[in-house]
């Protein structure tokens, strides 16, 4: 069920096959990616990245694992000041503002959701280990094999289904937990930016995937299933290993204890991710959870 208005300007309803922007949920699909490339065994879970992308293990981040990045302990969770002067767009910037970076704590142990660097993160990973990007993995593996109307980098001819973005009130983007890890580079939250046509057909795997609300519901309904898509394309050994609680601690940048898979938040009911504007999907899973590692 749907209804309203995809655009400010209330000129085009919403329909079925509107697109929306979730923000934070678009890290469950760069997860997808991620696996896609163990399971052909061009990248590991457990090895330190630097064994793919050399360039990224220096100042501390020697022995940070793709396990790491996935659970939200690489130490990024956020671009460093010297990323302050850079586009949102310029990916080759941002990426290596990452490698020059010393990690806020030691990569393994605290936790915070890496907000805006996650998809970096990965890309640089699939670049150098993989020899192809995110949007690749994604666009021409992942999505065409779990028959998603989903995208990083909305094509041309689905331009129009896009919905605008627009605040509920002025001052949200100030009242956010999370607003600390938001700021650089400066646009993420800036309509202006994010309603563009470079941004919608832009990588920034962290938060913009454009999808459909219809999209999700299937792809949630099937997440778990044995016999499911997600199944078929991560197979037996890491579509469990996708669902199995990694870590439980306190979250910094969501301001509270949280248990994270690979790429999910999971609890004693459901499994499940969002993001900021009230984007949220969830499937309901078993009441037990094998205990995180």
């Amino acid at each position: 069920m749907g209804g309203g208005w995809a655009d400010a300007g209330r000129s085009r309803p919403w329909r079925g096959d509107t697109l929306v922007m979730p923000y934070s949920l678009s890290k469950a699909f760069v997860t997808l990616a991620a696996l896609v490339a163990v399971r052909d065994g061009a990248l590991t879970l457990d090895e330190p990245v630097a064994t793919y992308w050399p360039e990224y293990g220096r100042r501390g981040k020697e022995a940070t694992t793709l396990r790491h990045v996935l659970t939200h302990r690489a130490g990024q969770p956020r671009f460093p000041d010297t990323a302050a002067e850079l586009d949102l767009l310029d990916d080759a910037g941002l990426r290596d503002s990452l490698v020059q970076a010393a990690p806020e704590y030691v990569p393994g142990t605290p936790l915070g959701e890496h907000a805006l660097t996650y998809g970096h993160l990965v890309d640089g990973i699939l670049r150098a280990g993989a020899g192809t990007t995110l949007g690749e993995m994604f666009n021409d593996v992942v999505r065409p094999a779990l028959a998603l109307d989903a995208w990083f980098g909305v094509p041309d001819d689905a331009l129009e289904r896009v919905a605008d973005l627009q605040y509920a009130h002025p001052q949200w983007p100030r009242r956010l937990h999370a607003a600390p890890w938001l700021q650089i580079p400066a646009g993420i939250l800036d309509t202006e930016r994010t309603n563009s046509r470079a941004w919608r057909q832009s990588v920034f795997g962290a938060v913009n995937l454009h999808t459909t609300a219809t999209a999700m519901a299937r792809f949630f309904a099937g997440l778990t299933s044995e016999d499911g898509p997600v199944r078929e394309l991560l197979g037996q050994q890491l579509h469990p290993e996708l669902l199995r609680s990694q870590v439980t601690e306190y979250d910094e940048v969501f301001g509270t204890r949280i248990t994270w898979t690979l790429g999910f938040v999971r609890d004693k009911g459901k499994i499940a991710k969002g993001g900021i504007g009230g984007c949220a999907a969830w499937c309901r899973c078993g009441t037990t959870m094998p205990a995180p590692t």
